[in-house]
Order: C-alpha cells, then structure tokens, then sequence
C-alpha cells in the first residue's frame, strides 16, 4: 500500500505525466490482454516466423553491407553506463537499428524508451556516419528511481547535436516528437510501454506518421499479441528477429 501512495504522489507532482497516469488507472477497467497464456501464444507465434538477421532485411528489401555498431563505439557507452548508479534496461539489438538507419538513409527517427540510450547511441551513430538526419526520443523517466539525470547517459556529446530528447510518456510524447519532426517519419523504434494497451494507443499513430518505404520496428513483441494482431488486421509486409531469447519485429511501409 505503502509503494502505491508514493507511486500516486510521484506522479501528482509531475503535471506532464498526467495523461499517461489517467490512462494506467483506465486499463484497470479494460480487458486484461497481457496474460500468461496470451504471452506465451506471443512467444510462439514470433519464435515460429522468427528468421535470420540478414534475412529479415532482405524480405523487407533492405540490402547492403551489415556492419553493425563499431566496437570502439561500444567500448565508449560501456564505459558511460558504468558511471550510472541506477540499473535500466539492456542494450536491446543494437546492431539492426544501426544498419537499418545507414541503410536506409532515414532523415527523421523517432524512438520510444531511451533508458541508458542504447538505442539512441547506435541510432546517432549512423545519422552521423550518413551526415545527415535527426533523432526524436520520447522518455518518461522511471517512477521513484530517481534516474532522470541518467537517461541516455552512454550517448556522448558529440553526437548530441542531433537529438532531441523529450522526457514525456508515450501520451502525449509522441505527438509532442511528431510535431517536432513535421509529422512525417522514416524510421521508427518502438521500445516503451510494451503492454497490450500500451501499444494499442502508439503503434497506429507511429504507422500513420511513417512515409512510403519507411520501417518500423518494436522491441519485444513476444509479451503480448498485439504485434501480430496489427500485421495480420493490415496486412503487412513484416520480419520478426530473435535476439538474445527475445524478439524485434519489423514492418515496412508500402
């Protein structure tokens, strides 16, 4: 009891986060689609279609050279996170996003979940490496752990010219980044809210957003089914990518 009072008061003292405090108290009330037995009907379907790495990229008609994050850029966010004193998420595959974004050229990205900012780190890199392009995150800080000075910590300044960071929950971040970025997108990493409803309120916004040929791709989409449900609904073109006993599915735009 004690935990939810403080939890209550976290979010009464921070007004941004009002719309996505509402709509966690509303879910309480909706259908419950996060349960075991939905998971793991999740995990088989995206282990069953899961595919190779170069694959994946190859059915979604992305080709070139796959590189990936360069160690010594590696080495560097490592060295970074260390200095943390809070524990995040993992690095998540870091790898595919780097390719993806040189590979494709992408001008405007929008990410979801930064944490210690993998993620942003190889997202960055690339545009760097392209010479072009920028990077929108959207990032609620964790409640009551105090990480705000943390988020994206592995990201080194100079490659911070081309980041723009908003500490705001998926609701309204994400119309706050889209706004930003003129409302159109090429490339987008979904890494947030991985719940059920989480990803009902982001990922037709996000698809809507992305231009012709643009990619879309969500971390985790083995904790419920509603990664499976949108592609099949749409009729997508899609891959699904296992990395380290989890899965990323990835979606291109016609």
């Amino acid at each position: 009891m004690l935990n939810k009072i403080l939890l209550i008061i976290w979010f009464i003292l921070r007004p941004r986060n009002y719309l996505h405090f509402f709509s966690l108290i509303k879910r309480k009330f909706l259908h419950n689609h996060d349960t075991v037995e939905n998971s793991k009907k999740a995990f088989e379907w995206a282990k069953v279609n899961a595919i190779p790495y170069a694959d994946a990229l190859k059915k979604l008609d992305i080709n070139g050279k796959l590189v990936g994050l360069d160690r010594d850029t590696i080495m560097e966010g490592q060295k970074l996170e260390a200095k943390s004193t809070v524990k995040m998420g993992g690095s998540g595959h870091i790898h595919l996003l780097y390719d993806c974004v040189r590979l494709l050229k992408v001008n405007n990205v929008i990410e979801t979940g930064v944490a210690y900012g993998w993620s942003s780190l190889a997202i960055l890199k690339a545009l760097s490496q392209n010479g072009f392009g920028k990077l929108y995150s959207v990032d609620m800080p964790y409640p009551r752990k105090k990480n705000e000075n943390d988020v994206g910590i592995v990201v080194p300044k100079n490659l911070r010219k081309n980041w723009i960071l908003i500490r705001k929950p998926d609701n309204p971040g994400i119309i706050s980044a889209l706004n930003k970025a003129g409302g159109e997108i090429d490339l987008c990493h979904y890494d947030s809210d991985k719940s059920w409803w989480g990803r009902y309120y982001a990922y037709p916004i996000l698809w809507k957003s992305l231009k012709s040929k643009g990619l879309f791709i969500s971390d985790d989409i083995q904790d419920n089914l509603y990664f499976s449900e949108f592609v099949r609904k749409n009729l997508l073109n899609f891959a699904v990518v296992e990395f380290e006993g989890k899965f990323v599915g990835l979606i291109r735009k016609e």
